[in-house]
């Protein structure tokens, strides 16, 4: 039985991706960055077509980076919250996510629902999503088979398969709803509570 349902941060509990476009476009807006592109293509489709020199990427994605940490922007997607409070009934929740977690934790304090996960692991996925998820496991003593993975992002449900994660993808984030489907997640959700569809009855 699945007692654990970890999330995603970015693109998944909060909307950075409005966040991180408004900052490319006051930053870059010398190039033509069709952001949609992004969600069907991935970030390969879009560099193609806004023929950015692959140089200036490093320092172009330090700066949206540290402008995103600076961000007072950064809200939970309608109906989070209330899915939260749902879920803490009967399951365990938890955060793993390459962001900091001074960030997280200040973005969950604003609504009040800091308390309502058990762990928040950062790390980045320099050498793969599945080793994060992986060791997050180890580190809070979580079998993965009792595990369910909800992110928005194709590279999430890849992840998930390789630590033997079973995952739900959500379609409000980074990747359409296409790009999400051709992974083939084990539940696609198009909602918050939505989700509360999928999981296993108990």
């Amino acid at each position: 039985m699945n007692k654990q349902i970890i999330f995603d941060f970015d693109g998944t509990l909060v909307d950075t991706f409005d966040v991180i476009k408004n900052i490319v476009i006051n930053e870059y807006g010398e190039y033509d960055i069709d952001f949609e592109l992004f969600k069907h293509k991935g970030a390969k489709g879009l560099l193609k077509k806004a023929n950015i020199p692959r140089w200036k990427l490093p320092g172009m994605i330090l700066n949206v980076t540290s402008k995103l940490r600076k961000s007072e922007n950064i809200k939970l997607f309608p109906g989070i919250v209330d899915l939260l409070y749902s879920l803490k009934s009967n399951y365990k929740i938890g955060i793993v996510s390459s962001n900091s977690k001074d960030i997280i934790i200040d973005t969950l304090k604003k609504d009040n629902i800091e308390n309502l996960f058990e762990f928040v692991y950062s790390e980045s996925s320099l050498f793969g999503k599945h080793l994060v998820l992986k060791k997050m496991c180890k580190k809070h003593n979580i079998n993965p088979l009792d595990v369910i993975y909800v992110g928005d992002e194709d590279r999430d449900i890849i992840a998930a398969k390789k630590a033997g994660i079973k995952n739900i993808a959500v379609t409000w984030g980074f990747n359409s709803k296409e790009k999400l489907s051709r992974e083939n997640p084990d539940y696609l959700v198009d909602s918050p509570m939505q989700i509360l569809e999928v999981l296993p009855q108990k």
